[in-house]
């Protein structure tokens, strides 16, 4: 019986107006990483001078619910590459994010905060050490701060967007800063 009544209210979950026309955003960046874990600092600390390139991406699908308020599906990953000769570390961030969007009447000024559910993943291969790590999955938030060029157009457009993450890790939490550009649509 209670089948019956969760399907019909799934289906007018997304037949509502706000869910027949969303928007989409996706983008590209790059930023630092505040590590929290001792451990993840001492390794990152063995290989010394390397060369090392952040790689921030994301993506959403919006569901705007008023001229001034989105609410937002999305994922995204930060890619930390550290590597000097044949030692290695690459470290992996994901997680999915679900959240609000506020345009505060500024021209396309927006902010916006995000639920992330997300874990990390480590790829170390050093001279006596060669494993993969993974944390836990933990429960954070997504700050962001951006100008969209875009916004009340029914058009594609750039968004320039700062993010700060925070992930817990256990005992310890990751900070993760990302500067983007992003190519959006709306409506």
């Amino acid at each position: 019986m209670k089948k019956f009544l969760i399907l019909p209210l799934i289906l007018a979950f997304f037949t509502l107006p706000v869910f027949s026309r969303p928007g989409f955003e996706f983008g590209i960046g790059t930023g630092y990483v505040f590590y929290g874990d001792s451990d993840t600092k001492e390794r990152n600390r063995v290989l010394g001078d390397t060369n090392q390139s952040i790689l921030c991406l994301d993506a959403a699908v919006l569901f705007p619910m008023n001229d001034f308020l989105i609410f937002s599906l999305g994922n995204d990953a930060v890619f930390d590459f550290r590597w000097k000769g044949s030692n290695h570390i690459y470290l992996a961030d994901y997680s999915f994010l679900a959240g609000f969007r506020a345009y505060p009447n500024l021209g396309g000024l927006f902010f916006s905060i995000d639920y992330a559910l997300g874990r990390r993943t480590d790829f170390i291969e050093l001279d006596d050490l060669d494993e993969t790590l993974n944390s836990k999955w933990g429960n954070g938030f997504k700050f962001v701060f951006g100008y969209d060029f875009s916004y009340h157009l029914n058009s594609y457009g750039p968004i320039l967007a700062a993010s700060l993450k925070s992930m817990p890790r256990g005992g310890s939490r990751d900070n993760i800063l990302c500067v983007s550009i992003k190519l959006t649509r709306h409506k």
